[in-house]
C-alpha cells in the first residue's frame, strides 16, 4: 500500500512520524519549544525545566537543538550540514543531537548521536552542498541505539549542562525563521460554517494563499542563510565564494527581488469572504442561521445515503433532489431524493419554498475519484445556493 503512494506523501508521512516520536521522547524530560526552520538545523528546541530562569535574564537559558530524521529503511541516507554540528573553530557543539527513527510499530527503533558522535564517526561529504555529514548505515550502529530512554535523556541533559557561556550565547544568537504548519482547520470558526459560496471554497482558498506565501518565506530563508553565513565568515575569500550561491536569486539588475511571481491581491478570495459575510450576517439578523444549516445538513445526509446505496448503472442515469420548505422559517416540509434512467427526469424547479434539481450523475461531477462525495457536494451546493439566493439576492447582482 505504502509503495503505491506518491513520493511527496511518503515524505510528509515520514516527517510526521519522526516528529511525533521525537516529541514523545523528549517531553518526558524537557520543555519542547515551538519548532522552527533555522540555520542550525533545529527541528526541535528543548529547554531544561527551570521555572526560575527566563529568556530575558542576563545568562541565557540552556537550550538544546534536536534534528529528527526518519529512515524508511536502512538503505535511506540523510545529510546534516557541517555547520549544524561544529562551531566556527571546528569544535562539536554541545547541545546538538540527531535523533534517528527506523521502522514502524513494534519494530521501531531510535538512535541518538551527539555532535561529537557525528564528527568522530560519520563521513563528511565534500561533494554535497553545503558540506555535510552522511547520515546512513554508520549512524545506525548498535552503540547509538536507544536501549534505555532514561540513559539517552541523561546524555542530552548532561550535554546541556556542559554548555559554556559562549556556547549558550551563540545558541541564542542564531537566526531563526519560523516554519508555520497549517491546514484547512486553521481558520476562525465563522468561516467554516457550511454556506455555499459561488466564488470558491474559503478554507481551501485560504490554505492555497498561505502555501504561496510560505514558498516566498522559504526563498527568503535561503537568501538570509547565505547572507548570514557571509556576515559570520572571517576569511574574505570564503565569503566571496559564498556570494556565488546568491546567483540564482539575483535578477538582471543585480538585485534580489522577492515575490515577483506571487499574487498579493487575493481579489477572488476577498470576494468569497464578502459573499460569506453577506449571507451569514443576513441569516443571523433574521434568526435563520441554525434553520438554514439544519436544512443543509439534512440534505447532505440524505443525498449521501441515497447516492451510496444507488450508484448509477447506465450512462445518463440521473439523480434528483426535491426540497420543499417554508421560505419564511426555512423549516423543511418535505425532501425527496430519487434517481432513474435517462428520459425520466423532471424539469428543474426554483421558487420561493421549493428547489428541485435533476441531472445525470456525470453532470454532477466530471471526476471519477471520490465520485459519491463530489456528487453529493455539488447537489448540496447547487440546491442550498438556490435557497439562500431566493431569500437574500446579492445586491451586486440585482
Amino acid at each position: 500500500m505504502d509503495d503505491a503512494w506518491p513520493s511527496w506523501l511518503k515524505i510528509m508521512e515520514h516527517g510526521s512520524v519522526g516528529e511525533a516520536r521525537t516529541r514523545s521522547f523528549l517531553i518526558d524530560r524537557f520543555w519542547v519549544l515551538e519548532r522552527s526552520v533555522d540555520i542550525d538545523g533545529a527541528d526541535f528546541l528543548i529547554q531544561l525545566r527551570n521555572t526560575s530562569q527566563r529568556f530575558t535574564d542576563n545568562k541565557p537559558p540552556r537550550i538544546g537543538v534536536i534534528q529528527a530524521k526518519y529512515f524508511q529503511d536502512r538503505r535511506t541516507t540523510h545529510y546534516i550540514p557541517k555547520s549544524y554540528v561544529l562551531d566556527s573553530k571546528g569544535t562539536p557543539l554541545e547541545g546538538f543531537f540527531a535523533l534517528l527513527h527506523v521502522g514502524i510499530e513494534d519494530s521501531g527503533e531510535m538512535y541518538l548521536l551527539s555532535a561529537k558522535d557525528i564528527a568522530e564517526t560519520l563521513t563528511l561529504s565534500t561533494t554535497h552542498s553545503p558540506e555535510a555529514y552522511v547520515i546512513g548505515t554508520k549512524a545506525l550502529a548498535d552503540t547509538f541505539r536507544v536501549d534505555s530512554r532514561k540513559m539517552s535523556l541523561d546524555k542530552i541533559e548532561h550535554s546541556l549542562k556542559s554548555q559554556s557561556y559562549q556556547q549558550l550565547a551563540a545558541m541564542s544568537d542564531q537566526l531563526n525563521i519560523p516554519f508555520r504548519r497549517f491546514n484547512k482547520d486553521d481558520i476562525d470558526f465563522a468561516w467554516t460554517l457550511p454556506l455555499p459560496n459561488p466564488v470558491g471554497d474559503i478554507t481551501k482558498m485560504f490554505v492555497d494563499q498561505k502555501e504561496e506565501l510560505r514558498g516566498l518565506l522559504f526563498e527568503m530563508e535561503e537568501v538570509i542563510q547565505i547572507v548570514d553565513s557571509i556576515l559570520a565568515e572571517k576569511d574574505p575569500r570564503k565569503a566571496l565564494s559564498r556570494l556565488d550561491e546568491l546567483g540564482y536569486h539575483i535578477d538582471g539588475y543585480r538585485k534580489i527581488p522577492f515575490g515577483v511571481k506571487s499574487d498579493f491581491r487575493w481579489d477572488d478570495f476577498e470576494e468569497a469572504l464578502n459573499k460569506h459575510d453577506y449571507w451569514r450576517d443576513a441569516l443571523q439578523k433574521d434568526g435563520l442561521l441554525s434553520a438554514y444549516l439544519a436544512m443543509g445538513e439534512r440534505l447532505r445526509d440524505e443525498l449521501t445515503a441515497h447516492a451510496q446505496a444507488n450508484p448509477p448503472t447506465q450512462v445518463n442515469d440521473f439523480l434528483e433532489a426535491d426540497l420543499q420548505y417554508d421560505p419564511l422559517t426555512f423549516v423543511v416540509k418535505s425532501l425527496t431524493i430519487s434517481h432513474g434512467a435517462a428520459g425520466g427526469r423532471a424539469p428543474d424547479v426554483v421558487s420561493a419554498g421549493r428547489v428541485r434539481l435533476s441531472r445525470p450523475f456525470d453532470q454532477w461531477t466530471i471526476k471519477k475519484s471520490n465520485a459519491v462525495e463530489r456528487v453529493v457536494n455539488n447537489v448540496w451546493w447547487s440546491a442550498m445556493c438556490k435557497v439562500i439566493e431566493a431569500r437574500y439576492p446579492d445586491p451586486d447582482d440585482v
